[in-house]
């Protein structure tokens, strides 16, 4: 029994104040503030705040204004013109991008979507991502109005909307075997605000 405690001390020593099972030992310098994980990514709301608006017009695109020339030519033989008039256009260096959650964790410097949801935990930084997601939503919402829709419904249910079908089942009391289906899609939120 003794040999174990003497093998035990000596493995202790060999990891660096560690105890035999590997865990720090009270006391270790190595572990003092050390609370495990990696060092949170923002430790001041008004710097998450400040990226967060950042992201927002990122996504906006970036372009130059550059003069082009365009030549019109009318009428035949005396009333012959040749016109030529400038104009501006935008020349697009990056081109705009939809809001999207994993962009936004993306360029929050996340390396998951879970763990900018972790942040909705600490309130003094929930609001804010409470409410960018809340862009992100709206435009997914907006995208509902358009001829392809399939996107939009598959980011909303990402972010807690439900379809639900309701079957009305009707008949003679007697027989109530009969069936007309009606079916309605109803979107709700998951966030227990509508039902």
């Amino acid at each position: 029994m003794n040999k174990e405690k003497e093998m035990a001390k000596k493995k202790s020593e060999e990891n660096e104040g560690r105890k035999p099972d590997g865990k720090f030992a009270e006391g270790n310098t190595i572990s003092v503030g050390n609370n495990g994980g990696r060092p949170a990514l923002f430790t001041n709301p008004e710097d998450f705040e400040q990226k967060t608006l950042e992201y927002f017009d990122f996504i906006k695109g970036e372009y130059e204004i550059k003069e082009g020339s365009r030549t019109f030519e009318s009428g035949r033989g005396d009333d012959y013109k040749k016109t030529t008039e400038t104009y501006e256009y935008k020349f697009w260096i990056r081109e705009p991008e939809t809001p999207s959650v994993t962009g936004l964790a993306i360029y929050l410097g996340f390396e998951s979507r879970q763990s900018m949801y972790d942040y909705l935990a600490k309130p003094e930084y929930s609001y804010f991502i409470k409410k960018a997601l809340l862009h992100v939503e709206n435009t997914y919402e907006r995208g509902l109005w358009n001829d392809k829709v399939v996107g939009p419904i598959f980011g909303l249910k990402n972010m807690g909307w439900t379809d639900k079908s309701e079957t009305k089942l009707t008949g003679d009391p007697d027989n109530p075997i009969e069936v007309k289906e009606q079916t309605k899609i109803i979107f709700t939120r998951g966030f227990g605000d509508s039902k």
